[in-house]
């Protein structure tokens, strides 16, 4: 049974992949996480982590732009509940990036 979000086709098999991407917690000067959440929604509930470059590129963006970045880096993806995040990690894998992981902050 397929399953449509964002104009992208995921099937069973890409729910699974979805569910097998792990959340990571790292710190150092090679990470940066990016904040892929909607403008809006980082306003109202800001991301701050202490010793961690927080950068803002909305998930909308993410696609076009993560080639810009630094790709000596490691970008861990970062939204509200993580769901977002694994999907884009799994889009930005399939394209050849593998500097990029998901992060789940347990900061509330």
């Amino acid at each position: 049974m397929p399953y449509i979000h964002q104009t992208v086709l995921y099937n069973d098999k890409k729910i699974k992949e979805i569910k097998n991407i792990t959340n990571v917690k790292a710190y150092g000067p090679q990470y940066v996480v990016l904040d892929i959440r909607a403008p809006d929604e980082q306003k109202q509930h800001p991301l701050s982590l202490d010793n961690m470059l927080v950068k803002s590129l909305p998930f909308y963006k993410l696609s076009s732009q993560f080639s810009t970045l630094d790709q000596k880096k490691y970008y861990l993806l970062y939204c509200e509940h993580g769901i977002m995040s694994r999907l884009q990690t799994i889009l930005l894998n399939e394209k050849g990036f593998k500097n990029v992981q998901a992060y789940r902050s347990t900061k509330k």
